[in-house]
């Protein structure tokens, strides 16, 4: 095809030039793509073909041009950190640019391929140089370059690429977009922040709801808002607009407003299955565990999609059911998950080195490192002290928020990788590929998580451990990591996974900040008891075994604090639950969200925290511990229910473990008589538990180690074991509880 040929491509690309939002000359460029097998660059113009013009979806559809519409595939590929077949492409690409020099998209291509670690800078420069020249739309190669580089995890790079469009006119909407992104990431916060003032500019509905989830993943949850609404006065009926407002507002709690917007949802769209799956979830955040569960449950069965995210919801919400058998939320998780393996072929195979104590690669999947997830506040202390002699970290970070805590993160592993835009299949190879000996899950059912990638077994050892307080259900994990409280030996049957167990509590408690201790409760003040467990926390059984404890003691109240609980509606429902066990609205207070600081010196307010059930609080018990106040808890059938025990067995405090639900309330009563010391014991339980395994990061971390080798050897040795043992707690603990 010769240069001068009216349907050349550097011809179309010179028209384009002319008059860029033409269909019929994108519709013709992605045609002689196809033509000469350049399937990305044919994807590339047919998307753009179907910008211009929505009816062009067929003819697209006909050119047979594979997955043109997948973000992940074609030249996504380019925003990888490593493409194996690099080379060969550049040398395609170079010899397509050799015979049609004005290909805007072939120099593009290029100068990424040129932008790849161990390419040369200079053809990078070159092939760049030639592409900014050509480009349709101003600015257009450098807000690629910087958009492969960030989905790339070079954050760097892409805000030196996008910066070069500040002052580019029009002001480019969408590069600003992840410029602030970009920014963020390296810790230029306030530049960040005018980065997406720049982009909340766009009159583009479509683009301001794109903004929003943006934003609102880097936790700029008001601003969010903000964007959503002008989107919405922009298309008053713009029905993504109305649902992405609506799942905001349901998880920063602004429950009313959430009502409302699903009120404008049920006139726009009634039988909307996304705004019904977001009116289920209000159940949950009014605390009503068994209605949101039959409402999922309901929504996964019309979906007719074994392989349904809905399946990680059900899975985690059956853990607040006070009224299930531990045997039957551990079947519950094994059926979700069969069709998640049986969907997935298993690599068995894995080439490498036996030797049981050789340097080990160890790689953690999570999206959660970042500001105040409990998975982030126990696992950041952990990496910070690895033995990177003994161990080659690996993270392979899923999640989009990137702050001060994912950059301590990043800088404790040996190799970070930015996998939020990997498929499971994706990340399965890249994993592979970089010969990891053990796998370990760090998101259970929770939302980021990544199961499909241990369904398949990407590493020979695989291990779940501390973000989800139970079984995964996945056989194909190896290990559940916990300790001889949370999985004692006689509840393997509970567990898919073999039970590995550390020798002391399987948290441990290492506190960025410390926390002053707030003042003693003056001396005659009446007696409180506590919660800061969320709502779903507080089932119908938890709320009766409280109310027999504020009979039992008739001058207390109880101090419940939840980010639900600043909703009157919620406030209303659990008052009139407990005044059907005769508790007076008047003995409870009820308090919603405040900030970190804040609410650690709330703890001031109460004498006692009560530990819910049969969902044990986690990060909030030790918080009450932390805080000088006294836990007091019952130990339940499995994990999830045995947290508190754990944390007290290890604190050397099994008395304050009930037996049942009436030694609770009687434990609990005696405790409510030793006012006067224990509200100046404070200080007295904090040195405690600052002395005690639950605080000893750096034998916690030594632990891990350990166990990690004996997994290891486990696998050398071709065991079958379905059991590492500890043996520190003493024999009787559980007998305690």
């Amino acid at each position: 095809m010769k240069n001068d040929d009216p349907a050349s491509i550097s011809s179309l690309w010179q028209a384009l030039r002319g008059s860029p939002v033409q269909s019929a000359l994108w519709f013709e460029l992605a045609r002689q793509y196809r033509r000469h097998g350049l399937l990305w660059q044919a994807g590339y113009a047919a998307r753009q073909a179907l910008r211009c013009d929505a009816r062009l979806r067929q003819s697209l559809d006909e050119l047979d041009l594979g997955a043109w519409q997948d973000a992940t595939a074609g030249d996504g590929c380019l925003g990888q950190a490593v493409l194996p077949e690099a080379a060969a492409l550049a040398e395609r690409f170079a010899a397509t640019v050799a015979t049609q020099p004005g290909d805007w998209l072939g120099w593009l291509y290029l100068a990424r391929l040129h932008d790849l670690p161990g390419s040369s800078q200079e053809q990078h420069l070159r092939a760049l140089a030639q592409a900014r020249a050509l480009e349709v739309i101003p600015g257009e190669s450098l807000h690629w370059l910087g958009f492969w580089r960030l989905q790339a995890g070079d954050a760097a790079s892409a805000v030196a690429a996008l910066s070069g469009l500040l002052d580019v006119r029009p002001v480019r909407y969408g590069s600003m977009m992840f410029l602030g992104e970009a920014l963020l990431r390296v810790g230029n916060i306030a530049a960040a922040e005018k980065a997406f003032s720049r982009a909340t500019l766009s009159p583009s509905p479509d683009f301001l709801l794109s903004l929003s989830a943006r934003v609102y993943a880097h936790n700029y949850w008001q601003e969010a808002i903000s964007i959503l609404q002008k989107a919405l006065a922009l298309r008053p009926a713009h029905v993504p607009a109305w649902l992405a407002l609506a799942k905001i507002q349901s998880e920063v709690y602004a429950l009313a407003d959430c009502r409302e917007s699903l009120r404008r949802l049920q006139r726009l769209e009634p039988d909307n299955r996304e705004a019904a799956l977001i009116k289920a979830g209000l159940q949950g955040r009014t605390g009503d565990a068994k209605a949101h569960l039959e409402a999922l449950q309901t929504a996964y069965a019309a979906g007719g999609d074994p392989l349904s995210r809905l399946a990680s919801s059900i899975a985690m919400t059956s853990l607040y059911q006070d009224e299930w058998a531990p045997a039957a939320v551990a079947a519950l998780h094994r059926r979700l998950c069969a069709p998640i393996e049986a969907s997935f072929a298993r690599k068995a195979d894995f080439v490498a080195d036996r030797t049981p104590d050789r340097r080990l690669r160890v790689g953690y999947v999570t999206g959660d490192l970042h500001r105040q997830h409990p998975v982030n506040l126990f696992l950041l202390p952990l990496l910070q002290r690895h033995d990177h002699q003994q161990f080659e970290v690996a993270i392979y970070y899923t999640g989009v928020m990137h702050d001060e805590y994912t950059r301590q993160a990043k800088n404790c592993a040996d190799r970070w990788i930015e996998a939020a835009a990997l498929d499971d299949a994706a990340l399965h190879q890249a994993i592979q590929s970089d010969r990891i000996d053990i796998l370990v899950d760090l998101a259970g059912h929770t939302a980021t998580h990544r199961l499909g990638v241990f369904a398949m077994r990407a590493a020979p050892v695989q291990a779940t451990f501390l973000g989800y307080p139970y079984s995964t259900g996945l056989s194909s994990i190896d290990w559940l990591i916990g300790d001889g409280i949370v999985t004692p030996t006689e509840h393997a049957a509970l567990y898919s996974e073999g039970l590995a167990q550390l020798p002391h509590s399987v948290f441990c408690w290492a506190p960025v900040d410390a926390h002053p201790l707030p003042p003693a409760r003056t001396a005659g003040a009446a007696p409180v008891f506590g919660s800061f467990n969320n709502a779903m926390k507080l089932t119908p059984k938890t709320i009766a075994l409280w109310s027999e404890l504020l009979k039992a003691v008739p001058q207390s109240r109880l101090l419940l604090k939840a980010p639900s609980l600043k909703d009157a509606t919620v406030q209303t429902r659990f008052a009139d639950l407990f005044a059907a066990h005769g508790i007076s609205r008047q003995r409870i207070e009820f308090r919603g969200p405040s900030g970190l600081a804040e609410m650690m010196q709330e703890y001031g307010d109460i004498d006692i925290a009560l530990d819910p059930l049969p969902y044990n609080g986690g990060t909030t018990t030790l918080q009450a511990l932390w805080m000088g106040v006294p836990v007091i808890t019952l130990a339940g059938g499995n994990f999830a229910g045995r947290m508190g025990a754990s944390f007290l067995t290890t604190l050397s405090q099994t008395d304050w473990i009930a037996h049942d639900a009436a030694d609770y309330v009687v434990k609990a009563k005696a405790l409510s008589e030793q006012l006067a010391s224990l509200r100046q014991g404070r200080a007295n339980l904090r040195a405690r538990l600052h002395a005690s395994p639950l605080c000893d990061i750096t034998s916690y971390t030594q632990d891990i180690e350990r166990l990690y080798r004996r997994m290891w050897q486990a696998h050398c040795n071709a065991e079958s074991t379905r059991l590492l043992a500890s043996r520190t707690f003493p024999p009787d603990a559980d007998a305690s509880a």
